[in-house]
C-alpha cells in the first residue's frame, strides 16, 4: 500500500490560487472604478477625467504586473508605480470635482486602494503575504490621502478599505493555521500508512516462509520418511543441500527492494565490508550488497575480521575465475548464526570433480571461517555460477580476537 496525500506543504498551490483570485478581484475593482469615473463625467460634464484615467491606468498596470511576478524587488517597484498612479488619480479627482464634493473615503478612492491591497495575498509564505498586503494598503492609503489633501479634498477615515485590509490579514492567518493542521494530519496519515505497509510486509514474509517450507523442506522430509532405512543416497543428500541453500538465501523471505533498503552505505561501512567492496571495484567487479550488513557488528571483532577476509577472497575468486564483472554479497541472520552468501552468475565449476584439498576455497576461505567456529558450503554448476555460504555462530567461544 502506498499513500500519497495531496497536501500543499510549501504553499505553492495555495499561493497560485490566491494569486489568480487576486487578479480577478483587482480587475473587478479597477474596472468598476473606471466605470464610475466615466459616470462622473456624465454627471459633471465640466469635469476633465483624462489625467485621472491616466493615473488609474498606471495604478492598474502596477497592480496587475505585481500579481504575476515573483521578484520581490520588482514587486516593490511596481507597487510604488501603482501608488504614484493613485496619487495622480486622487489629486485629479479632488481638483476636478471641486472642494468639498468628495471625501477621502469616497467609493471612487476606496476601490483602487482595495485593488492595491489584495496584491499581497499572492505571497508564497505567510510572512511575505502579510508584508505585501500591509505595504499595498499603506502605500495606497498614503497616496490617496496625500493626493486628495493636495487637491483640496477633505479627510475621512476609509473604513471599507481598512476592513478589507483587516479581513485579508485574518484570511491569511487562517489559511496558514489550516495548512499547518493539514500538514500534521498528513504526517499522521503517512505514519499510519507506513505501519500498515510493515504489517502487510510481515504477513507477506510469513506467507512466503510457509510456502517455502511446505514446497521444499517438508516435501523432501516426507519423501525421506518413505525411503528405506539406511544410509542416505547421493540423491537424498543433493536435495537436502538444495533445501539448505534455499533457506539460507535471504531472497527467500525478503524482496530485492527491502534488501537494498537495508543495505545502505552507512551499514556497509559499519560492517567492515567497505574496503573489500572498494578493492573489488578497483579490479572491475561491481558488487551488490543486500540483506543487513549491520548484523556483522554483533560478532566478535576477530570473527568479523575473518569473515571479511573470507568474503574478500571469494570476490577475488569471482574476479579471477567467473568471467563476469558482477557479484552479490548477501548478509542475513539465522536463528543463532550470521550467514554471508557470495554469489555470481559466472562460468561455475563441478565441485564434485575437484579435490577439496586442491580447491583455493579450502585455505583461503574455509579454514578462516572454521577457525572461528563457522562453516562454509559451496554450490556451483558449470555455466550457472557459484554460491559460497559462510555461516558463523552469533556466540563464538574461543573465537580469534
Amino acid at each position: 500500500m502506498s499513500l500519497v496525500l495531496p497536501t500543499d506543504v510549501e504553499g505553492a498551490s495555495t499561493s497560485h490560487a490566491l494569486g489568480r483570485a487576486a487578479i480577478w478581484v483587482s480587475g473587478v475593482f479597477l474596472l468598476s472604478t473606471f466605470i464610475l469615473v466615466f459616470a462622473l463625467k456624465l454627471v459633471l460634464p465640466q469635469v476633465s477625467v483624462a489625467l485621472a484615467l491616466v493615473g488609474l491606468g498606471l495604478a492598474g498596470i502596477g497592480v496587475g504586473w505585481a500579481l504575476v511576478t515573483r521578484n520581490r524587488a520588482l514587486v516593490l517597484t511596481l507597487m510604488l508605480v501603482a501608488a504614484g498612479g493613485l496619487y495622480l488619480y486622487s489629486f485629479e479627482i479632488a481638483v476636478q470635482s471641486g472642494p468639498g464634493r468628495f471625501a477621502s473615503d469616497s467609493v471612487l478612492l476606496s476601490m483602487p486602494k482595495i485593488a492595491m491591497t489584495v496584491v499581497g495575498v499572492a505571497g508564497r509564505t505567510l510572512a511575505s503575504s502579510i508584508v505585501r498586503c500591509s505595504l499595498g494598503f499603506v502605500l495606497a492609503s498614503v497616496a490617496v490621502q496625500v493626493g486628495g489633501h493636495v487637491g483640496g479634498m477633505r479627510f475621512a477615515f476609509d473604513f471599507p478599505s481598512i476592513a478589507t485590509f483587516v479581513g485579508l490579514i485574518v484570511l491569511l492567518l487562517g489559511l496558514a493555521a489550516g495548512r499547518r493542521q493539514a500538514n500534521r494530519g498528513s504526517d499522521t496519515m503517512r505514519f499510519a500508512a507506513l505501519a500498515e505497509e510493515r504489517s502487510i510486509e510481515r504477513s507477506r514474509i510469513a506467507t512466503r516462509a510457509r510456502a517455502a517450507l511446505h514446497d521444499t523442506v517438508l516435501n523432501d522430509l516426507h519423501a525421506l520418511t518413505l525411503s528405506d532405512v539406511g544410509t542416505l543416497t547421493d540423491a537424498h543428500r543433493a536435495f537436502l543441500a538444495r533445501d539448505i541453500a534455499s533457506l539460507t538465501h535471504p531472497a527467500l523471505l525478503l524482496n530485492e527492494a527491502t534488501l537494498r533498503a537495508r543495505a545502505g552505505g552507512d551499514a556497509v561501512l559499519s560492517s567492515g565490508l567497505g574496503p573489500v567492496i572498494r578493492s573489488a571495484r578497483q579490479r572491475g567487479l561491481v558488487v551488490e550488497i543486500s540483506g543487513d550488513p549491520q548484523i556483522l557488528a554483533q560478532l566478535e571483532p576477530g570473527v568479523v575480521s575473518e569473515v571479511v577476509k573470507a568474503v574478500d577472497q571469494a570476490l577475488v575468486n569471482v574476479s579471477k575465475h567467473a568471467n563476469v564483472n558482477e557479484a552479490e554479497v548477501a548478509i542475513v541472520a539465522g536463528v543463532d548464526t550470521v550467514n554471508v552468501v557470495v554469489t555470481d552468475a559466472g562460468t561455475g565449476f563441478d565441485a564434485s570433480a575437484v579435490d577439496a584439498q586442491r580447491m583455493g576455497l579450502r585455505v583461503s576461505i574455509s579454514q578462516r571461517v572454521e577457525s572461528v567456529g563457522g562453516t562454509v558450503r559451496v554450490w556451483s554448476t558449470p555455466g550457472s555460477g557459484t554460491a559460497v555460504l559462510l555461516s558463523v555462530p552469533l556466540a563464538t567461544p574461543g573465537a580469534v580476537t
